[in-house]
């Protein structure tokens, strides 16, 4: 009787850490599902104010965790990072091609540093939102 019981608890012990990942799994697709489609940015700010160019869309694209988009010189694409209570778009890779025109390079480089500070996603009709410390991105439905 005494090995049953031991034998339950031992496969309980090991099933908890498979049960709380898949938990947490199921999070990070809820967290994930505000950001689903395609969107074109139509305002973007940081702490040194507004920044937006409509001669050059920004675009970004989420399909289940895996985000991409366009910015003014080059394309970029990674991973939502769900966790307790938040989002983010966490890491993610670009191409390397130089911006002709300077602006466009600092555009650029504010858009991803902002992408980097995302926490949050809220969705309303037809646009999506997303807020950091100090950022605010707003797109509209492509």
């Amino acid at each position: 009787m005494m090995t049953t019981i031991r034998r339950r608890r031992r496969a309980l012990a090991l099933l908890a850490p498979l049960a709380l990942v898949a938990l947490l799994a199921g999070c990070a697709d809820t967290a994930a599902e505000p950001l689903q489609g395609a969107w074109v940015l139509t305002s973007g700010a940081d702490a040194r104010g507004a920044f937006i160019d409509a001669a050059s869309p920004i675009t970004l694209e989420v399909e289940g965790r895996d985000f991409s988009g366009r910015s003014p010189c080059n394309s970029y694409s990674g991973t939502l990072d769900a966790s307790a209570g938040g989002l983010g778009l966490g890491s993610f890779a670009t191409t390397e091609a130089a911006c002709a025109d300077p602006e466009q390079m600092e555009l650029e480089g504010r858009y991803y540093a902002a992408l980097g500070e995302v926490e949050r996603a809220e969705r309303t009709a037809g646009e999506l939102v997303l807020t950091g410390p100090g950022v605010e991105l707003v797109f509209a439905a492509d």
